[in-house]
């Protein structure tokens, strides 16, 4: 046998890579998109305007943020277990172990959480400015 690795090893290998860095760089974009509505956006007592929807839209994007990092936290985390597992000596207990790990679906829902958030953050965000707008011309009614 050769000292490669499988062709299977080879893509989990590149899947893993490819997934992390996916993850760090949505984490430093929701970053980005924090920071810059925290610098940017008007604020005012809280009502029914549009200083407080754009905080919300900011609270839902830190919420993502906050997803995001629980999501590379719980990656570390698995892969933290899987190799403590590998170290196991009773092949029993180790398959039982990596089962429970497989099974396991907290980066999966930390991954979805935080992208339905972004989506909302976004959606929040739009609709507020769509609403200013009208809002400013006279469209919709304020009293």
């Amino acid at each position: 046998m050769s000292g490669q690795p499988s062709p299977l090893l080879q893509l989990k290998v590149a899947h893993n890579e490819a997934a992390s860095k996916l993850d760090y760089f949505i984490l430093g974009v929701t970053l980005a998109i924090c920071a810059y509505l925290a610098q940017t956006n008007p604020y005012a007592q809280l009502g029914v305007n549009k200083e407080t929807f754009l905080l919300g839209s900011l609270l839902v994007f830190a919420a993502s943020a906050i997803c995001g990092f629980k999501r590379i936290e719980s990656t570390i985390a698995a892969i933290r277990i899987n190799a403590t597992i590998l170290e196991e000596p009773n092949l029993q207990v180790q398959a039982y172990c990596l089962q429970r790990l497989r099974d396991s679906q907290e980066p999966h829902w930390w991954y979805v959480i935080r992208n339905y958030l972004l989506g909302a953050g976004l959606l929040c965000y739009l609709a507020t400015k769509v609403w200013d707008t009208y809002q400013n011309h006279g469209w919709i009614q304020v009293h």
